[in-house]
């Protein structure tokens, strides 16, 4: 008779871990594939950190975790059939005004209160490098030009504030392309990047990339349901053993 039951409570919390780590990465997959339609939307990438569990005082063994962050690649430029689109070739985000919150967008469809103040498709301000911008009459035709100088009637209203940041993976998705900047995040003018009048950025995600990561997360995880079901019996059956 085995005197005592042996303690496979480490190998249970690694199994369990590592499915925690693949139901992140299937989060992910869904997310991105949700937001292939959304302009200027940044995918989201798992990336694998393998930690210690030493629980207990003592080293246990390695276990994988999920890291989330965004890619902010570019994603295709495509020219739209209306002038109120603007994309940005190249890094950096324009800054609108929601609710007196400064957001963060790739992509902007743009629109006007009754007022003239510029706005986007969401009813929040376009900011310039002097604030919101304002044309003299709601239906003046708009012209931006690669340096974002903004020409309403031929007549020069304003510069649009573009910004970059110097640590981008501090941004924090807020939904719909918006991007949040946390307090004390450095940022800077993105003097090199071009405003693109007439064009919409598409979200930079691959769907066959997604669907193939979400074919593997899938089989992985059943890997590791079947292996937690085996190390369960085995744990029974290795008790029974010591009684």
């Amino acid at each position: 008779m085995i005197s005592n039951a042996i303690d496979t409570r480490g190998t249970t919390r690694a199994i369990a871990a590592a499915m925690q780590g693949l139901e992140r990465r299937f989060e992910v997959v869904a997310d991105n594939l949700a937001n292939l339609e959304t302009a200027g939307h940044k995918r989201l990438v798992a990336y694998s950190h393998h930690s210690s569990d030493e629980s207990g005082g003592a080293e246990g063994p390695s276990r994988q975790e999920a890291v989330i962050a965004h890619d902010f690649t570019q994603g295709d430029l495509v020219a739209t059939d209306g002038f109120d689109d603007l994309a940005l070739k190249g890094e950096g985000f324009f800054a609108v005004e929601v609710e007196d919150k400064i957001r963060f967008v790739r992509s902007v469809t743009l629109s006007r209160d009754p007022e003239g103040t510029v706005l986007d498709s969401r009813g929040a301000r376009l900011l310039g490098e002097a604030g919101p911008l304002r044309t003299n009459e709601p239906n003046d035709a708009l012209r931006i030009e690669r340096d974002g100088t903004v020409l309403s009637n031929g007549e020069a209203i304003g510069r649009l504030r573009v910004v970059t940041f110097v640590d981008p993976t501090k941004l924090l998705a807020e939904g719909g392309g918006r991007f949040v900047a946390p307090e004390g995040t450095e940022l800077v003018a993105a003097t090199s990047t071009e405003v693109m009048h007439g064009f919409r950025e598409r979200s930079n995600t691959d769907p066959v990339r997604e669907l193939v990561e979400m074919i593997v997360v899938q089989r992985q995880y059943q890997a590791a349901q079947k292996a937690l079901t085996t190390e369960s019996e085995l744990r029974q059956r290795l008790n029974e053993l010591s009684r």
